[in-house]
């Protein structure tokens, strides 16, 4: 079986906190509000900090606005080959009710076929609904 090829993007963040300068007051305070805020679990808050300081860092010292820079990765999603397959039929003839015999899960189709078949021959029933499952894994696009 061909591997299925369905392209996936997932992003990185290259995000680096700001950094206090040495010596500085008012980045010290920041730096310790940023502090407690983590201690917090307080993301809002611990944001707000980073944004006080890169505002200050770039105002009181001259120091570039740095951006987050997103790197988007390309994936592709392929069959496990380390997994196989499974195929299996359940039987949805019936006048009131669905008949429900199965065939159990299967790693070859014509297994399940060949149940079909014989369910066919047994009962003369006609209508099955069948499953294909397997797993999948999401690989690095060269490039």
């Amino acid at each position: 079986m061909g591997a299925l090829v369905a392209p996936v993007t997932a992003h990185r963040s290259q995000y680096e906190p700001p950094a206090p300068t040495p010596g500085c007051a008012t980045c010290a305070e920041l730096d310790v509000q940023r502090a407690e805020a983590r201690a917090r679990c307080d993301g809002t808050e611990e944001t707000d900090a980073n944004v006080l300081l890169r505002r200050h860092l770039k105002a009181a010292h001259g120091a570039p606005v740095r951006r987050r820079i997103f790197r988007y990765m390309p994936y592709t999603i392929v069959q496990d080959a380390t997994a196989e397959p499974e195929y299996e039929a359940r039987c949805v003839s019936g006048d009131e009710a669905d008949c429900g015999a199965g065939s159990g899960p299967r790693h070859d189709p014509a297994q399940v076929e060949e149940w079909q078949r014989r369910h066919t021959q047994e009962t003369r029933h006609t209508r099955y609904r069948r499953n294909f499952a397997d797993y999948a894994v999401l690989e690095p696009a060269d490039g």
